[in-house]
């Protein structure tokens, strides 16, 4: 159905994703979906996809600067959206529960 050659000359090895990536992902995200840790969910979401698209998209680019300069701005906004994400999460106050009001009779 699909030549090899074919596939290699439209730079689709390129763009693959590995499986054990996608695998490692499912893993990594079921136990906190399952427990409803849905900022947690999120964030192992945006950490794969900047993961994916330094993969796919940013590698290439950073190869022909020349200059590693595109690669530490990169990097540091990555890392400085998680460690807002870290410091946000400590300064969030618990939600109360109430309780529900009874019925005067």
């Amino acid at each position: 159905m699909f030549d090899v050659e074919t596939l290699i000359d439209l730079g689709l090895p390129n763009h693959l994703i590995s499986i054990w990536q996608v695998f490692f992902y499912i893993v990594l995200i079921i136990p906190f979906l399952l427990l409803e840790r849905t900022k947690l969910c999120l964030l192992i979401t945006y950490l794969f996809t900047y993961y994916l698209a330094f993969l796919l998209y940013w590698g290439d680019l950073i190869a022909s600067a020349g200059s590693m300069l595109p690669f530490f701005l990169y990097t540091f906004s990555g890392l400085a959206i998680v460690v807002l994400f870290v410091a946000a999460s400590f300064y969030e106050k618990p939600e109360k529960k109430t309780e529900p009001e009874q019925e005067k009779t």
